[in-house]
């Protein structure tokens, strides 16, 4: 009963998968450039932090330091949402592990703006800290930003990464989204933490038909607003996930340490770089620094273009010095070009001074058909063997036939899984009663399809 009720949870805090009705924020028009500037040139008062005379022990601790919206923790919608909570020992062990590289650097970040630290536990709600979680909508990322306000907020979103999966630059992004709805909705973070869930037009209009406001003045105006059940519940969660925080053994939970330190080593990269080369430089496993850089979405960081790599300390700093010694032919830089009606490889190659052959294996091509609207990735300089096997490796895992099974190796994660197979997240759990929220081994066998089930049953990948 426990492994299933733990299911449902983490059906409603991740968006994996899951339709999000009412995290409609994007699909009204985004805020101005204008509206961003005007409203966060005035931002929030800073909070008063009572701070003990020695340092947080970790940062659960630091986060009960921090919250402050404690006026609202009493209202009974927080205390029905307590029930989900209580005694979810595996719901907790598995955001922990997801939230601990990335923790430290956004509750420093809302720090720095004074604003208070219920907001670091959106990305628990929102996406059950998963950066990888998208939902029927297009939502994307820890905190869940849709395309088009991703795009208002500066997140770039290519071919070669998604910004709203980068958890540091999604965070940036949303806190400067919640000061804007906090200075539009009357310096009231309840109510801003409501826009951001179910759009500013909708907070707007249930105001407007507000008929009954609260005496309690303490409390938030959102208590009494009529909006749809999903963004009903999704405020006290947050809540009542922070008093699960700040008494977990009240709700029969013990919360892992987190070290109140830094984790994460930013590498500033120049060049375009192929991931398993700054892997092997910073003597670092790739499917572990894939998942600290979850932003990048192909083999290689765009090209022409500054980015930054995030690893953990020494190896940031060995991948940083063995970038300044690096001999620059091993980075391989690509273009890519938009076929055009008449193109053929032979006159691609010709205008762009490479070979027919060099373009078929940089696309997997098999023969010269190409199709104008696609892309060819064209390579400029020397390109090695390994670049190569790595560029097919690529190609191959985004294509294979879903098998009936799977063993799982060491470095997968459920996401990979489903990714490299065109299927669901959540379709892998239910079919092996993963009730424990894919918490993988490896040797583990999955079952990838129930016995005569077509493939392509889902166009969505997670």
């Amino acid at each position: 009963m426990t492994a299933c009720f733990l299911s449902t949870l983490l059906a409603a805090c991740s968006t994996v998968d899951t339709p999000k009705t009412a995290s409609n924020a994007a699909l009204e028009t985004p805020p101005s450039q204008e509206a961003v500037a005007n409203a966060t040139a005035i931002p929030p008062e800073p909070i008063n932090r009572i701070v003990a005379n020695s340092e947080p022990i970790d940062l659960w601790e630091r986060l009960r330091l921090g919250f402050d919206l404690t006026a609202d923790y009493e209202h009974p919608s927080v205390a029905q949402q307590l029930k989900r909570y209580r005694q979810q020992q595996n719901y907790f062990d598995l955001v922990t592990e997801r939230a601990q590289p990335f923790l430290y650097e956004i509750i420093e970040i809302i720090e720095q703006r004074g604003l208070p630290l219920e907001l670091a536990l959106v990305p628990f709600v929102e996406s059950a800290f998963n950066p990888d979680a998208n939902s029927h909508q297009g939502a994307a990322g820890l905190w869940q930003f849709v395309p088009a306000t991703g795009r208002s907020y500066e997140l770039d979103q290519t071919w070669w990464l998604d910004e709203r999966r980068d958890p540091l630059e999604s965070t940036r992004a949303a806190l400067d989204y919640l000061e804007v709805l906090y200075a539009e909705f009357d310096e009231d973070w309840i109510l801003a933490l409501a826009a951001y869930n179910a759009g500013g037009g909708n907070v707007r209009r249930a105001l407007r038909n507000q008929k009954n406001q609260t005496s309690d003045h303490s409390r938030s105006r959102f208590w009494d607003l009529k909006l749809n059940g999903e963004t009903r519940d999704h405020i006290p969660r947050i809540l009542a996930l922070a008093l699960v925080i700040k008494s977990p053994e009240e709700y029969g939970v013990q919360l892992v340490s987190i070290p109140n330190e830094k984790y994460l080593y930013p590498v500033s990269l120049k060049n375009q770089i192929d991931l398993s080369l700054a892997a092997r430089l910073a003597e670092f496993d790739l499917e572990s620094l894939k998942r600290l850089n979850p932003q990048y979405r192909q083999w290689a960081t765009p090209p022409d273009d500054t980015r930054t790599l995030y690893l953990p300390d020494p190896e940031g700093q060995r991948l940083a010095s063995a970038l300044l010694t690096l001999d620059s032919s091993k980075l391989v830089t690509f273009d890519r070009y938009s076929i055009k009606a008449g193109d053929t490889l032979s006159s691609i190659a010709r205008r762009l001074g490479t070979k027919v052959d060099v373009l078929k294996r940089a696309n997997g091509l098999k023969g010269s058909r190409i199709i104008a609207g696609d892309s060819l990735l064209v390579p400029r300089g020397e390109i090695s063997e390994s670049h190569f096997e790595a560029m097919a490796q690529n190609s191959e895992e985004s294509q294979l036939p879903l098998p009936a099974s799977y063993t799982v190796k060491r470095g997968d994660n459920l996401w990979s899984i489903a990714r490299r197979y065109n299927i669901r997240s959540a379709d892998i759990l239910q079919m092996n009663n993963l009730l424990d929220a894919a918490l993988l081994h490896p040797g583990q066998q999955l079952v990838l399809r129930e016995p005569d089930s077509r493939q392509g049953n889902s166009t969505n990948s997670d």
